[in-house]
């Protein structure tokens, strides 16, 4: 009965780490540390980056890799050169929303139209907070807004799914495919895990 007890127990711990956090991969996040991530304002890394990257003021997108199936996002812009934690989390500061339905890479379309003060050479930070069921998980980007930015990288846009981005800052569309490969794969290592365990 304790063998049995300890292999659930080692299974659900796999699922946990199969199904974890995410990743802002583009624009660069300021640092990420997996275990710091539900740190406020930008998961334990308050330091504002030394290297800005360039960011359009129209049809601008952040690319997150998610290792949760379902979430929902939000995305703020903190005008400034070193926002401090008070400045973030207004809804007046949101560019971005929406509820994604499959795992992997997702690019989340921002719009600044609202923001004010948002205009060409203006250095913001934009920040990421990604809800999955187990609490809120922050990263942040720093940037300098452009009407025509130099190094800002348009093919990392990419949705997991196959779909197009479609340049709102709402909804993305879901899939049922890449979700289904995903804990294909999930449960997958939780048998190998177990059938280890059993052996051993």
């Amino acid at each position: 009965m304790t063998r049995l007890l300890s292999i659930t127990l080692l299974a659900l711990i796999a699922c946990q780490t199969v199904f974890g956090h995410y990743q802002l991969t583009y624009p660069p996040s300021r640092g990420f540390d997996e275990s710091r991530e539900v740190t406020a304002p930008c998961g334990g890394f308050n330091t504002v980056s030394k290297n800005r990257t360039d960011f359009p003021l129209k049809n601008g997108f952040l690319e997150i890799n998610s290792e949760h199936i379902k979430y929902t996002y939000k995305v703020f812009a903190v005008i400034g050169n070193n926002p401090n934690t008070a400045e973030f989390g207004s809804d007046s500061n949101v560019i971005g929303q929406g509820q994604v339905n499959y795992p992997s890479e997702s690019c989340l379309q921002v719009d600044f139209s609202s923001i004010k003060n948002a205009t060409d050479g203006t250095p913001a930070t934009l920040q990421v907070i990604y809800m999955a069921g187990d609490g809120d998980l922050y990263q942040c980007t720093d940037v300098t807004l452009k009407t025509e930015p130099s190094n800002f990288n348009s093919s990392a846009c990419i949705n997991a799914d196959g779909s197009s981005p479609s340049g709102s800052s709402g909804s993305q569309p879901s899939s049922t495919s890449a979700a289904s490969t995903i804990h294909a794969g999930a449960v997958m290592t939780v048998m190998a895990l177990v059938l280890s365990v059993i052996i051993a």
